[in-house]
Parts: structure tokens; sequence; C-alpha cells
């Protein structure tokens, strides 16, 4: 986290040395009491000496005035009156952009990150876009260090991480190629971690590892995705989806950035991680052993149990367990089992075919490959009925040959072009005549036609007079 606080100090010190567009900034001028110009007015807005762009500055001098003695109230009201009265000057914008400053002092954190929502989505040249910016994350930073909102800019309420989300969101939103959006990334993950919004956290770090690949904080974003997911693993009785995730996490962590001093956290939480889905397995295969008569069953889930985690307490106990079950030791009898019977065990046909059932519910299955597909033949259907009427019914790829040969009425698809010139397949070229021993040779890399091609091809490769689209 180191990082993150250095990286928010250099962008607050590097943005007011920032500004760009076409739009005139203002600057207030403390000894003659008046706002300055900074640039010409573009002819789209109301012009110096005009009422309206005269009126503006007046109530923009009587606004910072009030501002500066502490009368945030009545400057509210006159940067308002600017707003609302004339949105067509180049005081609008600074008034909006005031106007955030003063909210967010009084800890009106909602009414300020609306305030510079408005300078974004009204006046996009304005100068001071990335002070905007800076003031809308710094919204988020006091929220997320546990500042309380004020109701009115009196009464305390209570602390509202939300807020806080969705301001850092509009940075996300508003500046999406500047750095502050990996950085708003991160502590929307922070906030809602500790909000306990998990499900908002992985969201923004997995847009910040993948739009933001190159950023300082993505080996973080790594680590802290495969810490939120461990903190959604309730236990081996439970379903292991967050564990399988966490456990991926880490491992992508420990390949990635295996020189990151977070390398010794991504260890334990895989050690923990197998442990955990291991026991997960070995559950399972105590399930079936016990409780379902299924030694099959059972002796694959101790095999996986070995395979996730073979170092471990757990895959003892499964290899222990496997050699009961090829050794043919029936599991103790439960007060069920005494009662009513044992579980009736499945037979061999029986395990097979709902394990193919099985398969084919997971979710691999369902997508089937195009080899696949392709190997699968569109089916031909066919109905004949006979003169006696019987029905003969066929079904394949194609229509069978075989009752029509010998029909004088039908015709050989092979002879359909008797008489008529023959055509010659543009690959294989004039078929050969009978008796002839060899066959016609295709065109290809073995013909002579074909080597003296690749020959003037190498050569021209070789020539350096030659362009290259010609070699």
């Amino acid at each position: 986290m180191r990082i993150l606080f250095l990286l928010s100090i250099v962008l607050t010190l590097a943005l007011p040395f920032t500004s760009y567009g076409v739009m005139p900034g203002v600057e207030w001028v403390q000894e003659d009491a008046r706002w300055k110009l900074l640039g010409d007015v573009p002819k789209s807005l109301d012009q110096p000496g005009s009422d309206e762009h005269e009126s503006a500055s007046e109530l923009m001098a009587k606004a910072r005035i009030a501002q500066d003695k502490g009368n945030n109230w009545s400057a509210l009201g006159l940067y308002d009156d600017v707003v609302d009265d004339y949105p067509n000057t180049v005081y609008a914008p600074e008034a909006h952009y005031q106007r955030g400053l003063i909210y967010t002092e009084r800890h009106q954190f909602e009414s300020a990150s609306k305030e510079y929502n408005k300078i974004i989505r009204r006046y996009p040249e304005y100068p001071k876009f990335n002070q905007v910016i800076a003031g809308q994350y710094k919204i988020g930073e006091l929220i997320q260090e546990g500042e309380r909102p004020y109701y009115w800019g009196m009464i305390p309420g209570f602390r509202d991480y939300q807020t806080g989300l969705d301001v850092y969101e509009n940075v996300v939103q508003n500046a999406p190629y500047s750095e502050y959006a990996p950085l708003a990334l991160m502590n929307i993950a922070l906030v809602a971690n500790k909000d306990s919004k998990e499900e908002e956290a992985i969201d923004a770090l997995d847009r910040l590892i993948n739009n933001y690949p190159s950023s300082l904080l993505t080996p973080d974003a790594y680590l802290t995705l495969a810490e939120t997911y461990s903190s959604l693993v309730q236990g081996p009785e439970y379903d292991q989806e967050a564990t399988t995730q966490a456990l991926g996490y880490y491992q992508d962590f420990m390949i990635l950035y295996p020189d990151n001093a977070g390398v010794y956290s991504a260890e334990a939480g895989i050690y923990y991680m197998r442990e955990t889905l291991a026991k997960s397995k070995f559950l399972l295969g105590d399930f079936y052993y016990k409780y379902r008569n299924n030694p099959r069953a059972a002796l694959t889930f101790y095999n996986e149990a070995i395979t996730v985690d073979p170092q471990s307490s757990v895959a003892a106990q499964a290899k222990e367990m496997t050699i009961k079950i090829r050794d043919g030791v029936k599991a103790p009898m439960t007060p069920v089992d005494w009662i009513f019977g044992r579980y009736k065990r499945p037979s061999e046909k029986e395990y097979l075919e709902q394990s193919e059932v099985d398969n084919l519910e997971d979710e691999s299955f369902q997508i089937q490959s195009t080899e696949a597909f392709l190997e699968t033949p569109g089916a031909y259907a066919e109905e004949d009925v006979g003169p006696d009427g019987t029905t003969q019914e066929y079904e394949g790829v194609a229509m069978p040959l075989e009752p029509f040969i010998g029909d004088p009425e039908f015709i050989d698809p092979i002879d359909d072009f008797e008489g008529e010139p023959e055509m010659v397949d543009p690959l294989l070229g004039e078929p050969f005549e009978e008796g002839i021993a060899e066959p016609y040779q295709a065109p290809g890399p073995t013909t002579p036609e074909q080597k003296a091609i690749d020959k003037m091809q190498d050569a021209n490769a070789q020539d350096p007079n030659l362009p290259a689209g010609a070699q």
C-alpha cells in the first residue's frame, strides 16, 4: 500500500501544473479583489464587456470575498446564481469548481461530487480538468479514511462507504486514461472489502488487472484478488469455487511476480487453499464410502485429495483409505444401515452411466469442439412403401443406391455425362490411361515445375536489389 500512498502524493503535486483545453481559465487576484482572465474567450461564450460577462464577474468577486471570510453559505448562494443565470460565461465552470471545494470542506461529499460531475458533463474543455479529477479522488480518500458526512454541513451522519465507492467509480469513468484510474480501482476494492462487498471488490480488481496490466498496482491487485477470494472460503464442508479461484490467483501471482515481496503471503495462501481443497475432496470420499456404499466414487475423491496436496496429512489419510477400499474393507455400519440395511451399491454399468451423465452436465462438456461437430454427419431418413404395403425405413448419411441398381429408369451419376466432354479436375489434371503404371502426379513440392518455382523464389530472396514485396 506504500506504492498507493506515494502515487497519490505525486499526482496531487503534479496536477496544478497541468492544464489543457480552449476555454480560458480564471484566476483570483487577491490584491485587486477580482477574477482575472487567463486567455481569450472563444466566440461561443459571452464576451468580456457584455452584460452577462460583467454581471457574472461581479457575482464571482462577491462570492470569493465571502468564501475567504469563511461565510461559505453566502458564497454557495452567489456561486449558484452564476451557474443558474450565466451558464454561458467562463465563470460558470469555475463557480461549479468552487462549490465543489466548499462542499468538500463542509463534508457534504455527495454534493461536492455532483458539482465536479457537472463540470465534466457540461464543460469538458474546462482547463482545470485534472484538478476536478483530483477533487473527486480526494472525496473518495476522505470517505475511505472514515470521515463522516455532514448533513447541510452541520449535522454529522453515519459513515457512508457506498458514496466513496460511487465517487471512485466516477473517477474511473471520467478519466479512464489518467493515473488516477488504477488508483481508484484499487481503492474501490479496499473500501468494498471493508464494507463486506466482496463482489464489488472482485470486479474492481479484475478490471484493474485487465485494463491496466502495466500499472505499479497490478501485482497488488493479483494478491488482493486472491486474498478476497480466500476470505470467501467457508471451509472444506462448503462449495470450493472460491477456494479454486483464490488458489489460481495466488499461483498466477507467484508466476508473474516471483521477486515481489508478497511472494511469502502467496505461498502461505497456496498452502491453506490446497489444504482446504484436499480436505474437501477427502470429505466427499468419506461421504460416498461411509454413507452411500459407493467405494468406486470414494476412491475417485480420495485420489483427487492426494493429487491436490500430495505432501499434506490429508493426503496420507486418503492413501490409507484407498488401501482399505482396494483390500475390500467395508465401511462401518451406521445406525441407519442397521435399521434399513446398507445403501444399495451401484453396479458397474450404473456407475458408468451416471459418470457419463455427470460428464455431459459438466460445463467443459457443454462446448462441442469444431472437429467433433464436423465428424458428426447429418442423417438422411428415407421411408419406402412396397407394393404389398410393407414399409422399409432407412437412416444414414445418404440415400442407399443398392435398391436402384439394375432399375432401367435409374440414372447412374457416374455415367450421367456420357457423350459430353469430360471435365478435367483443375488439381489432378488429365486422368491417366489404363495400363499406365504411374498415375498423374498432382502439383506439389515434388514436381519439376514446383521445384523450379521454389528455386526461383529462393534466388529472389537472396537478391538485395529486389524490394521486399518482390522477393
